[in-house]
């Protein structure tokens, strides 16, 4: 069993790889590991500190993600690249891909249609609202903690293939991705137990973009709304994921961090190192202040040596330091 992705010479030239993980794309995906009866060793720890924080609002959401099996494609917009950006793609799915996504999962699903769901498949504004906040919640109480984590290991895997394809080409860096992907030249022949098709590319290309919580699965997101490429989310090798101990890491009191930076400049660090990879856009959203401030005051921390930053088209991406993750987190250096 295998879901084939055929490719001719326009896709070839227009495969590309994503600048690191979409944190929509994760935090949905990560349900799945969340209700698996066996995560394996890796995700266990995870999902053990997951299952005692689960808002009640995710409660409905986890029976749109069953452990194996469908998942309803406007859960995922591909390319998203933050998270707003993605729930605002969700909350305005049309409705008529709404009722057709939603009846294919009722078809093929792993279990009966959720009576709750009748309504978004009516495209019920407040059903998608419920949904998007649901996600949001699950975002913050479970992914945003092991965003850090999962931020390191996306950029290695990120980096691996990048230098492979530099070294190598394209046809090295797509035989290497991950043991469950095959490269038999022109066809990209992913392992899934649950799927056996052929899908041709016809043109579009095709966006691989590494992923923690796929396990060793990968994940396609087709993208029948755009002509923008489909979106191949690939394993991440990694061995477990982190997760947060009890009393590691005491945040630095606010009035510390304050008085040795500018409370601006202290908020904008808390929301780079919290919202890992967060764009100027949304810092300039969070902490109230406007996008040429927060540049100015992102400038003052690269060149501190605190955050870094990375451009993808008309986006900067912020990442904390260790330096500056330890300076938020009240954390001891190294040298100590």
């Amino acid at each position: 069993m295998a879901f084939r992705l055929h490719f001719t010479r326009d896709d070839l030239l227009r495969v590309s790889l994503a600048p690191g993980p979409d944190p929509l794309h994760e935090t949905v995906i990560s349900l799945r590991t969340l209700q698996r009866r066996r995560p394996g060793a890796a995700f266990g720890p995870w999902q053990r500190w997951a299952r005692t924080r689960i808002p009640r609002s995710v409660h409905q959401l986890r029976s749109l993600v069953p452990p194996e099996k469908f998942c309803p494609d406007f859960l995922i917009p591909p390319n998203t690249g933050d998270l707003d950006t993605g729930l605002d793609e969700l909350l305005y799915t049309p409705k008529s891909f709404l009722r057709r996504d939603l009846e294919t999962f009722a078809r093929f699903g792993d279990g009966p249609f959720p009576a709750w769901a009748r309504s978004l498949a009516d495209g019920s504004p407040r059903a998608l609202e419920t949904v998007g906040r649901a996600v949001r919640d699950w975002h913050r109480t479970a992914i945003a903690p092991v965003q850090r984590h999962l931020y390191t290991r996306a950029e290695a895997a990120r980096s691996a293939a990048a230098r492979t394809l530099l070294d190598e080409g394209l046809d090295a860096m797509l035989s290497r991705l991950h043991p469950s992907i095959r490269w038999t030249p022109p066809v990209l022949e992913l392992a899934r137990p649950d799927l056996n098709e052929d899908f041709p590319l016809d043109g579009r290309g095709l966006r691989l973009m590494p992923s923690l919580f796929c396990g060793n699965a990968p994940v396609v997101s087709l993208n029948p709304l755009h002509t923008s490429p489909p979106v191949l989310a690939f394993p991440v090798a990694h061995d477990t994921v982190w997760t947060p101990e009890p009393g590691l890491g005491t945040p630095a009191a606010p009035g510390t961090l304050a008085a040795l930076l500018g409370r601006t400049r202290a908020t904008v660090l808390q929301a780079i190192t919290t919202g890992y990879g967060i764009t100027t856009t949304d810092l300039a959203r969070h902490t109230g202040i406007s996008p040429a401030t927060v540049s100015h005051h992102t400038s003052a921390l690269r060149e501190a040596h605190l955050i870094i930053t990375h451009r993808t088209g008309p986006h900067a991406h912020h990442l904390p330091t260790a330096l500056g993750t330890q300076l938020v987190n009240g954390a001891p250096s190294p040298s100590q």
